[in-house]
């Protein structure tokens, strides 16, 4: 990267063929707490990062607390540490898995008026099977919700039914059904607006196609609901850095994000106060972090850029 006015980037490197171990090295060792995006992180769809279970278990043996501090709502958390074992990441477990989900319940449990009556749901069936399993709440409105496309398919809308909050994930069944009912429900002010998280696009594996996220599905419910804004639960939310500081220790001194996104990752790490290490294997591009310093936006430029591949 070509240099900037901001003193903020160290290039961890290690391992040169000829030269050997380098002094940087340490430097991707000295943190004690250590926090990661998965996809295009440490994977991409279903196949892991190269070096990156190596270095994920280096820090575990070296005694670092190592979370996935995923955007990812389409699995309960049972379901997600499945993956993270099929993909070979055999030392982590439950308790180092933060998903939007998890967040979600921690806030419904604070908060249990949203639960007196039934939740609509635009997501996947993660969403709605850790508010089932974890909350006992009614939910409905998963999986496809076809309508005849005339005129007179307002008639068959049903939007009699109580509902106290609506919940918005990735919803690969989204429709302009869906949007109405939402944005109709929405209309009580005293419904709860929760999206998991506002991420518009995902890694895939052919970076030539563009996957639509779930901040494309909360923009068109948020223009249709206005004035109403919603509570997000994912990377960079209140929402998250409430739960990650009243759940764990975090020494902004000793902890690291890591993450390809600039606009969550990055700056969820910011807003935290931690150093922060911008990944060139997902979403950003390394045209995108120059464009972030030559415009100062100040929240979203990283501490360090990283390749495992660097490592091993």
């Amino acid at each position: 990267l070509p240099s900037h006015p901001y003193p903020l980037w160290s290039i961890f490197r290690a391992k040169m063929a000829s030269t050997g171990p380098l002094p940087e090295l340490e430097i991707a060792f000295k943190y004690q707490t250590y926090l990661f995006d998965a996809d295009g992180v440490l994977w991409k769809d279903n196949d892991p990062v190269p070096g990156a279970i190596r270095f994920i278990d280096e820090l575990l043996e070296r005694g670092k607390k190592v979370f996935i501090v995923t955007n990812n709502s389409t699995k309960t958390t049972e379901q997600y540490m499945k993956k993270v074992k099929e993909l070979g990441f055999a030392h982590l477990g439950e308790k180092n898995i933060i998903s939007p989900n998890v967040v979600m319940v921690d806030f419904f449990k604070r908060n249990p008026h949203f639960m007196s009556k039934a939740i609509y749901t635009i997501g996947s069936a993660g969403v709605v099977a850790t508010l089932e399993k974890e909350l006992g709440v009614e939910c409905f409105g998963t999986g496809p919700d076809p309508v005849d496309a005339d005129a007179t398919f307002l008639k068959s809308v049903e939007l009699k039914k109580p509902v106290s909050a609506v919940v918005v994930g990735y919803d690969v069944h989204l429709s302009y059904i869906k949007i109405m009912k939402a944005a109709n429900f929405l209309r009580d002010p005293n419904c709860g607006f929760f999206v998991t998280n506002e991420d518009y696009t995902f890694p895939v594996p052919d970076g030539n196609m563009v996957v639509p996220g779930t901040g494309c599905i909360t923009s068109a419910i948020r223009a249709c609901a206005h004035p109403r804004e919603p509570t997000v639960f994912g990377k960079p939310s209140e929402q998250l850095e409430r739960y990650m500081k009243a759940n764990f220790e975090l020494d902004p001194n000793s902890t690291i994000m890591f993450g390809d996104r600039l606009d969550t990752d990055i700056k969820f790490g910011n807003q935290l106060g931690i150093d922060t290490c911008w990944m060139r294997t997902g979403v950003h591009t390394a045209e995108d972090v120059i464009r972030v310093i030559a415009a100062k936006e100040t929240d979203l430029i990283p501490t360090y850029t990283f390749s495992f591949e660097l490592f091993y």
